[in-house]
């Protein structure tokens, strides 16, 4: 059974990075990058936020690579949307002066 698994690579990630972008013949793109390991390995990465891909060619990971835009864009989101709480008001009207019969 294929287990996948989307994470934020580490410092500890450093040689798996450097692995896929050699078996990539690609340079490194500069980070922080998410990482995709299948089965407990790594096999494509994306560098955040410029969106740069390093993915080991000898396996599929067209549909992986799609997985990490698409978790790249969700955190994207939450960070751009994240905005102090404030409290303007009750969050329901107010029930004063109603009567309930």
């Amino acid at each position: 059974m294929d287990s996948l698994v989307i994470r934020s690579a580490t410092t500890a990630d450093a040689a798996a990075l450097q692995r896929l972008a050699a078996l990539d013949s690609r340079r490194l793109p500069a980070g922080p990058h998410l990482l995709a390991e299948l089965d407990g390995r790594a096999v494509a990465a994306l560098a955040l936020p410029a969106g740069g891909v390093v993915a080991d060619p000898f396996t599929r990971t067209d549909g992986i690579v799609a997985l990490l835009e698409r978790r790249a864009d969700q955190l994207e989101r939450s960070i751009a949307g994240r905005s102090p709480r404030v409290e303007v008001g009750p969050r329901w009207p107010s029930l004063s002066g109603l009567s309930i019969e």
